[in-house]
C-alpha cells in the first residue's frame, strides 16, 4: 500500500521527536482511535438532543419561585445552565465534524460556518470546567451548612445571593482560561477544493477553500512552552483538582449526616427527609463529576507529555 506525501508530513506534524517509522505507527493508532470515536458521534448527538430537552425541563423547575430557598438552588441553576449549553455545543460540534473537510463532491463548510464550530468547541470547555467547580462548590457549601448549621457566621452561605454570587464568581474564572483556549488555533484557508468529474450534485466548475486549524504562534513559541504549560494548568485546574477535592468532600458529606447532632437540630419528619434528599443529590451529583472529568484530565496531561505542543 502506497502512503501519500501528506500522511508523512502529517505524522512528522504531529509526532517530531519520533523516528519516521514511529511516527507513521503512532499517526496509524491515532486513526484507529479517531475512527472509532467518529463512530460514536451520531450516538452522542442524539444523546445530546435528548439531554438537552431533559435538563432544559429540570432548568425550568429549578428557577420558579418557590425553589429559591437556599444557595445550593442558584448553584444547581449554574450547573444545569452548563450541561444544557454543553449539550447544545455537542450538537453543533457533531454536526460540523463530518462536514469540515468535505468529500469528493460536498464543499467543505464556509470559514464562517468554521469559526462557529471552534467557538462552540470553546464555550463547551468554558462549561464543563465551570459545572464542574460548581459540583465541588455545591458539595462544599451543602457540608458547611450542615456542619455548622448552628454558628451565625456560617449561616450567610445558605443564602440564594451567595450562591448566585459563587456560580458568577465560577463562570468568570472559566472565561479567563476559555478565552486562552481559543487562542490555541488559527483559522485559516488552506488549499483549494474541487469537485471530482464524476460528481452530479453539483457544478464541475465550483471552487472552495478549504478551512483549516493550526497551531498559534501563541501555542508554538519557544517550542510550545505557552501551550504546553498552559495545557498542564488547564488539565490540573479543569480536571484533575477537582477530582482530587470531590471524593475527601464527599466523604465528610456522608459521615457528617449520620452525626447526631444533625438529627437533634432537626425536628420534624418532613424537613428531614427534604434535607436528606437534597444531600443525597449533592453526592450523586459530586461522584458523577468525578467518574466522568477525571479520564479527560488525566488525557489533558498526557498530550503535555506525549507530544511537542501538548495536544494530538
Amino acid at each position: 500500500m502506497q502512503t501519500s506525501t501528506s500522511a508523512y508530513d502529517n505524522a512528522a506534524y504531529i509526532f517530531p521527536s519520533f523516528d519516521p517509522d514511529s511516527q507513521m505507527r503512532l499517526r496509524s493508532i491515532v486513526l484507529k482511535f479517531m475512527s472509532m470515536a467518529k463512530s460514536s458521534l451520531e450516538l452522542q448527538f442524539y444523546l445530546s438532543l435528548i439531554g438537552a430537552l431533559i435538563t432544559a425541563a429540570h432548568l425550568i423547575i429549578l428557577t420558579r419561585k418557590s425553589m429559591r430557598k437556599s444557595s445550593i438552588v442558584p448553584i444547581m441553576i449554574g450547573i444545569s445552565i452548563g450541561d444544557l449549553t454543553t449539550m447544545i455545543t455537542t450538537v453543533v460540534v457533531n454536526c460540523f465534524m463530518f462536514t469540515t473537510e468535505g468529500s469528493a463532491c460536498v464543499p467543505p463548510v464556509s470559514m464562517f460556518a468554521f469559526h462557529i464550530f471552534w467557538l462552540s468547541a470553546v464555550v463547551r470547555d468554558l462549561v464543563r470546567r465551570s459545572s464542574t467547580w460548581l459540583g465541588v462548590a455545591m458539595a462544599l457549601i451543602r457540608y458547611l451548612m450542615i456542619k455548622c448549621a448552628a454558628k451565625p457566621e456560617i449561616q450567610g452561605i445558605s443564602r440564594v445571593n451567595f450562591g448566585f454570587t459563587t456560580v458568577v464568581l465560577i463562570y468568570a474564572v472559566s472565561t479567563v482560561l476559555s478565552i486562552i483556549y481559543y487562542f490555541r488555533y488559527d483559522l485559516v484557508e488552506e488549499g483549494t477544493w474541487r469537485p471530482m468529474q464524476n460528481c452530479t450534485n453539483i457544478p464541475l466548475d465550483t471552487i472552495g477553500s478549504i478551512p483549516i486549524q493550526k497551531p498559534s504562534t501563541l501555542f508554538t513559541m519557544y517550542n510550545g512552552l505557552f501551550g504546553k504549560t498552559y495545557m498542564l494548568v488547564n488539565g490540573i485546574f479543569s480536571k484533575i483538582l477537582p477530582c482530587i477535592l470531590l471524593p475527601p468532600l464527599t466523604i465528610l458529606l456522608i459521615s457528617v449526616i449520620r452525626q447526631a447532632g444533625v438529627e437533634r437540630q432537626i425536628t420534624s419528619i418532613g424537613p428531614r427527609k427534604s434535607r436528606e434528599r437534597t444531600t443525597g443529590l449533592v453526592i450523586f451529583m459530586a461522584v458523577s463529576f468525578f467518574v466522568v472529568e477525571l479520564p479527560l484530565g488525566i488525557t489533558l496531561i498526557g498530550q503535555v507529555a506525549c507530544t511537542d505542543y501538548g495536544y494530538l
